[in-house]
């Protein structure tokens, strides 16, 4: 694997809550059931309209590439 995908999300007003997929359809599916909200389908930009506008709660999904550092001990690079 050489990225994931983070999801920030949190209802209005609490702390965030931060998950890892390996896939993007996997980190928005989880979106809609988080806010137990289906009435938008799949289409993510209008349940973030809706979200935003009624002050009902927030999300960010962000692509993160995964970089090995490898181990400093011996030099050798590490595996995931």
């Amino acid at each position: 694997m050489t990225h994931v995908y983070t999801l920030k999300i949190r209802h209005s007003g609490e702390e965030d809550d931060v998950f890892v997929y390996d896939s993007l359809q996997a980190a928005q599916s989880e979106v809609f059931d988080y806010f137990e909200c289906y009435r938008f389908g799949h289409d993510i930009d209008a349940l973030e309209e809706h979200l935003f506008s009624k002050d009902i709660g927030y999300f960010d999904i962000q692509h993160q590439e995964i970089k090995s550092l490898g181990c400093r001990a011996c030099g050798r690079p590490s595996t995931i």
